[in-house]
């Protein structure tokens, strides 16, 4: 005979296979495959579109900061290239400046005179000694040689003091250091040029010397350093008093020596 507890356990039993029997024939058919691909098709693709989403984010963010990259790189050059070509106009006015600067010193000098002498760019002044010593770019290689004459327009504005292979040194006839020996151009007086804080001044000329203002002081050519005639200044007031036993002259120079760039040496 059968008990209540064994028909309960066939019951739930039945019901169990029921219910497996149902879910399985949903599960094989049609209409049941294709609301679960669906599904899963709208899952999936959601997730691929914010993978595709997210990769494209990461590429262009790559690509931003690639672009940055090259953009300064690009700009370095173009940088580069910019100073390179102001280098370059740089240079090219300077060249300009000193043809100019050339020819209108060639344009004081005797064409039989070229020959003789020697261009050179100033390279240097001493602070110190500015009125005194100027280096120049020729040397002993170019055939300078020591205490021969350096001119600006053809007018005396110094000797060369010291010789290096590639360089030299003018002591300037301003410099208090400075010995040129000089004369009065129409009096023919002589005397000897000196230089100085105060100025130039043309010492030893004989009580008896006439002189105009403004008469050219040239060399003399005393000493044999110095060809005579070369053209230095003009003469100023006299310095001296009545009782010397020689008069002093100022003498106005006329170069500006302080602004100048390029000068000729004699050889």
């Amino acid at each position: 005979m059968i008990n209540l507890e064994t028909m309960n356990r066939r019951a739930k039993t039945l019901l169990f296979i029921i219910f497996g029997t149902i879910i399985l024939a949903l599960a094989i058919s049609p209409s049941f495959q294709s609301r679960a691909k669906s599904l899963f098709t709208r899952t999936t693709t959601g997730i691929s579109i914010r993978l595709e989403n997210f990769s494209h984010r990461v590429r262009r963010t790559f690509s931003f900061w690639t672009n940055i990259s090259e953009l300064k790189k690009q700009n370095e050059e173009l940088s580069r290239k910019i100073i390179s070509l102001q280098v370059d106009s740089s240079q090219i006015e300077e060249l300009k400046n000193e043809n100019a600067l050339l020819k209108k010193e060639l344009g004081f000098i005797e064409p039989s005179e070229i020959g003789t002498l020697v261009p050179a760019k100033i390279i240097e002044r001493d602070a110190a000694t500015f009125s005194d010593e100027i280096t120049i770019d020729k040397g002993e290689k170019d055939g300078i040689v020591k205490g021969v004459a350096v001119v600006s327009n053809n007018i005396l504005i110094g000797t060369i003091k010291n010789v290096m292979s590639d360089t030299s040194k003018i002591l300037l006839i301003t410099s208090k250091d400075s010995i040129i020996q000089a004369m009065l151009q129409n009096s023919r007086s002589k005397g000897i040029l000196r230089g100085g804080i105060s100025g130039l001044y043309l010492d030893d000329i004989t009580t008896d010397t006439t002189y105009k203002i403004g008469e050219n002081v040239v060399t003399s050519g005393l000493g044999g350093d110095i060809m005579s005639g070369m053209l230095i200044g003009t003469a100023g007031k006299l310095e001296s008093a009545s009782s010397s036993i020689f008069k002093t002259i100022s003498v106005e120079p006329l170069v500006d020596i302080s602004s100048l760039e390029l000068v000729f040496v004699k050889k």
